[in-house]
């Protein structure tokens, strides 16, 4: 089985670091540069998991939740912020989101994350 994940994020950087930390056998990972690009490929593809900014070009990561719970489109989603706040955590939360991590994100955490959800996925 084969665990896709997208990886949603303006900064280069920032998300070619996610998907090192996140490559290894069994998983799929999918980019996005901008909110408008993570939308079309969620609601193209099927994926178990996203880690999305929240700052994003086009659409940030709390209105892509928005436009998948429009769409009825269920995706566990992890989203990422270097300016967190009680308002946009609760956005998150309301629309699905299943944690709010601050960037940058260690990497380690990022791992025990992605596989806790993987474990309560199973």
């Amino acid at each position: 089985m084969v665990f896709r994940i997208l990886v949603a994020d303006d900064q280069d950087d920032c998300r070619q670091a996610i998907v090192q930390t996140l490559h290894r056998p069994g998983f799929e990972v999918l980019t996005a540069a901008d909110g408008s690009q993570a939308l079309r490929l969620l609601l193209q593809t099927t994926f178990d998991l996203t880690v999305l900014d929240v700052h994003m070009p086009s659409l940030t990561g709390i209105q892509i939740l928005g436009h998948l719970k429009s769409a009825g489109v269920i995706v566990p989603s992890i989203l990422m912020t270097g300016n967190p706040s009680t308002a946009i955590e609760t956005a998150a939360l309301e629309l699905g989101a299943i944690t709010m991590l601050r960037k940058p994100v260690p990497t380690e955490i990022l791992r025990i994350t992605v596989e806790q959800i993987i474990s309560n996925r199973h």
